[in-house]
């Protein structure tokens, strides 16, 4: 039986499919932040993605029967890759804000096209370059504040965080098209949470969820920033190039920025009005 993701993507509908992954992945610092509080960070990805997991290959039993060892390989790959980036991100949660990270893991942005330029040897175009910047200085606008910025360990993170996942960026599009991309996504969700899970029984302390509303945040961090926003993205990278799907990043600090304004009270200042405008410009354009 054929995997719906046999069906080759537009430009088009694959960009609106990376952009609503990325937002929806982006309301996670917040959960996340907020389950920090009470279990370790290999402990809190472990579980997430564990439940993912088995919520796909419940869904996705059929097309799991046909599984080769190129999407195992593949996805294995990609999700040691995004492990290393969940990593960085959950410390610098824990160090440092929710906007701080999600700005400082989405300069990804900038990070992209000058790997890919080392890569292959080759400058980017002028109006690629030009998008670049005008998104870079959308979320230097949206994340400034007039205090300045402290760099700090959870910052550090932030960072390396940053580069892992521009690197994973770039994976993801090297192998697209290589294997089905629907089960290299499933295999990428399984593959973190087995090494999150080791990782959390030797350095953690594992503890499940304790309240109602804890399992509420972590069943949220599962099915939607899981199950929809890491094992799609493959597949929506199918139909476009590393460096467009660099540029959905700056989504992610918009969306944190709108979220922290409605739920945490956090102001959202007329800079963060423009930075947010000069990113929806650059995607656009």
């Amino acid at each position: 039986m054929a995997s719906f993701t046999d069906k080759k993507l537009n430009k088009k509908t694959a960009e609106i499919l990376l952009a609503a992954l990325i937002i929806a992945r982006a309301t996670a610092y917040m959960f996340s932040k907020l389950l920090l509080e009470s279990m370790g960070q290999f402990t809190l990805l472990g579980i997430r993605s564990a439940i993912a997991f088995a919520f796909l290959v419940v869904v996705c039993f059929k097309t799991l029967k046909e599984t080769r060892k190129e999407d195992v390989l593949y996805g294995s790959l990609i999700g040691a890759a995004f492990f290393v980036v969940m990593f960085f991100d959950l410390a610098g949660l824990k160090y440092t804000s929710s906007v701080s990270v999600s700005f400082e893991e989405n300069t990804a942005v900038v990070i992209v096209p000058i790997m890919l330029a080392v890569l292959h040897r080759k400058l980017p175009s002028k109006k690629t370059v030009l998008i670049f910047i005008i998104s870079a200085a959308g979320i230097i606008f949206l994340s400034f504040k007039p205090e300045g910025f402290e760099f700090n360990i959870g910052d550090f993170c932030g960072m390396m965080a940053a580069i892992t996942y521009a690197a994973t960026i770039i994976l993801i599009s090297a192998v697209a098209g290589k294997a089905d991309t629907l089960r290299v996504g499933i295999f990428q969700v399984g593959s973190m949470g087995i090494l999150s899970l080791i990782a959390a029984v030797l350095v953690e302390t594992p503890v499940l969820p304790s309240t109602g509303t804890e399992w509420i945040y972590m069943l949220y961090l599962a099915i939607i920033c899981s199950v929809f926003g890491f094992t799609l993205q493959p597949y929506a990278q199918s139909g476009t190039t590393a460096e467009r799907a660099a540029i959905m990043c700056a989504l992610n600090p918009v969306t944190a920025a709108v979220l922290g304004s409605v739920f945490l009270g956090e102001a959202l200042t007329l800079k963060g009005v423009i930075g947010a405008a000069l990113i929806v410009f650059s995607i656009v354009i």
